[in-house]
């Protein structure tokens, strides 16, 4: 009985894609076996015949790696950069804010302010938690 594989191509990102199927159709061409090249990558051996048809009618750009679909993001990576300066660097009272800790509120306004985008703040969270933010809860807390 085969057992099955622990991981295949879809955890690996698009440049290592892109030189596995480099190398596998190399190999192939250099006269060693479909099969154990397949097994070598640990992948199908229908994928390296894709690949070789791919290949044969288009050549080396056909196994280059094509963009990913989707929407682009809102926000760039200069932008997040900025972004990820001016919460690490500043307080929101510096950016003329009544409140002296970041919220997720408060970065979507500065980010509405600096770039002109509005986000929800789901979008804004996705963001922080890239940009490798994390929620802090306070040492003590406040009662009146």
């Amino acid at each position: 009985m085969k057992s099955k594989r622990k991981s295949d191509g879809r955890k690996l990102d698009h440049a290592t894609l892109q030189a596995m199927r480099q190398q596998a159709v190399k190999a192939v061409r250099e006269g060693q076996d479909v099969a154990s090249v397949a097994a070598a990558y640990g992948v199908n051996e229908r994928s390296v015949y894709r690949w070789l048809a791919d290949f044969a009618n288009g050549g080396q750009n056909a196994l280059l790696a094509k963009p990913i679909p989707g929407r682009p993001p809102k926000v760039t990576a200069e932008e997040m950069r900025w972004l990820a300066q001016a919460v690490r660097d500043h307080t929101p009272l510096q950016f003329k804010f009544e409140f002296g800790l970041w919220t997720l509120s408060l970065i979507a306004a500065l980010i509405e302010r600096q770039f002109g985008k509005k986000l929800a703040l789901s979008g804004v969270s996705r963001i922080m938690k890239m940009l490798g933010f994390t929620a802090q809860k306070p040492l003590y807390q406040a009662w009146q």
